[in-house]
């Protein structure tokens, strides 16, 4: 809980005594009618029902209520001031574009950006922060300290008190703590990260009359990942898609699509923003190294390398399953997976008999350079956005062999720099890989085309300046 949240509660526990009298009035007015057979039964249903419909109820009409605070006027003249709002800064594809993204729209005199995040960034939740402090950008704790200012604020304005109380329960605290940040910044824009931060950053932004905010889809929607998907994201999402002050951008056009039709808006409403690649990648790419090599096979053998978070929606199963069947074709060759993940315990007990053909490296730093290393990158998704992993993997001249789910189709020049199949086909991706590895000089025109492919469709310029046209 941080500082402005706690600022908040004495009117919260006002409003939470009112919002027991209403269903405790209620209960005792059903209660009369239910004396009689099975009357424990139909009131306990009851509670149920009345507990879910007013809290659904007090959800929606507070989020709708909030978005009829009147916006603020934006500074005149000069870049907009750019509040970016994510969860952490951990080595997450979402965090690398949200840090690539504020450096890149700095240096371009697009925007000036300051990162705030729901939860600190310490050990490995502080992954990028170095990364965007060392360009002089500031990176807050959503509530950590307190601003004198917006606490004057706050405390002097009854009706921003009240709207701040009415933001749902679900959302705090940190969308408390996010809307007395938003009134210490003064921001001209609130850019948000992946769907939690959407939701709590959009509803503080509109709380205090933020001018524009854009929230940033990374993937699939997050029906699609049930530990991470509540239950209140899609009615906030209606009823925040109504206020013509809230932008969205998708990664990929297979996002975009699946966002517009989860929601019910025009596709058109969402803007397809393709990720940019590091410079530093850029420069390492021009420079690969063979000692790296060295350390994960022998001359003679050909190289396959994963790198992705071992979990569910990445099917390590199926990834090991590829794995067997193409050594048991290509006897030479050595996959290597870098990242880790709840599965990782079984994909190792799963690949235990291949010995040193199947490594796990855990998380790596030199992730990217792994993927230089080999001679070919293999991604098995069950859902993607658009795969950073895979982007690299062809910046670095390796071909790709991936599943064709979400925005990997955008991702992969499908029979030039790669190959796709279906996320169930482990016939058709055994296939794919054994014809690589097979055919060096096949493997030799498909590095080339992936290094210009991903140069010319993933700059990371383009990406920044298609993102600016958002805050406009």
């Amino acid at each position: 809980m941080g500082a402005y949240e706690q600022s908040l509660r004495k009117s919260l526990l006002k409003r939470a005594f009112i919002f027991s009298k209403r269903v405790a009035r209620a209960l005792m007015r059903r209660a009369a009618r239910l004396c009689g057979s099975n009357a424990a039964a139909k009131m306990n249903a009851f509670l149920h029902r009345v507990a879910h419909v007013t809290l659904q109820q007090d959800t929606l009409e507070s989020v709708a209520w909030i978005l009829n605070t009147p916006p603020r006027a934006r500074t005149a003249g000069g870049k907009p001031s750019v509040v970016h709002v994510i969860g952490s800064l951990a080595a997450g594809g979402a965090e690398r574009q949200l840090a690539l993204c504020a450096i890149e729209s700095k240096r371009l005199g697009l925007a000036t950006p300051i990162i705030v995040t729901l939860n600190p960034c310490v050990r490995e939740d502080a992954h990028y922060t170095s990364m965007v402090t060392c360009e002089g950008i500031d990176v807050r704790h959503a509530g950590a300290q307190r601003s004198a200012a917006a606490h004057l604020v706050i405390r002097n304005d009854a009706q921003l008190r009240h709207r701040l109380c009415a933001i749902p329960l679900s959302l705090r605290p940190y969308a408390t703590d996010l809307a007395g940040e938003f009134l210490a910044l003064q921001p001209d824009v609130v850019h948000a990260w992946l769907d939690h931060a959407n939701i709590c950053a959009a509803v503080a932004a509109l709380a205090v009359g933020v001018p524009r905010v854009v929230l940033t889809f990374r993937s699939l929607n997050p029906t699609h990942f049930p530990a991470w998907c509540q239950p209140w994201m899609l009615p906030c999402y209606r009823v925040l898609e109504k206020d013509a002050r809230v932008h969205f951008v998708a990664n990929s056009n297979a996002g975009a699509d699946d966002y517009a039709r989860w929601i019910g808006i025009d596709r058109a409403r969402i803007r397809v923003v393709p990720n940019g690649i590091d410079p530093a990648l850029l420069a390492a790419a021009s420079a690969p190294s063979t000692a790296l090599r060295d350390t994960l096979c022998a001359p003679h053998q050909v190289l396959v390398a994963g790198v992705f978070r071992i979990g569910d929606e990445k099917q390590p199963m199926l990834f090991a399953e590829v794995a067997r069947r193409t050594i048991a074709r290509v006897p030479d060759a050595v996959f290597v997976v870098a990242g880790d993940g709840p599965m990782r315990n079984e994909l190792a007990h799963a690949t235990r008999d291949l010995g040193s053909a199947f490594q796990l490296l855990g998380r790596r730093s030199d992730a990217p350079a792994i993927l230089g290393a080999a001679d070919a990158a293999l991604l098995t998704s069950r859902v993607e956005g658009t795969p950073n992993v895979l982007i690299e993997a062809q910046l670095f001249g390796t071909p790709v062999v991936a599943t064709r789910v979400g925005g990997i189709p955008d991702a992969v020049r499908e029979g030039v720099t790669g190959f796709l199949a279906a996320s169930t086909d482990v016939e058709g991706l055994t296939n794919a890989l054994v014809h690589l590895l097979s055919d060096r000089e096949h493997r030799e025109r498909a590095s080339i085309a992936a290094q210009v492919f991903v140069r010319e469709a993933f700059s990371l310029e383009r990406m920044t300046r298609a993102m600016a046209q958002s805050y406009e």
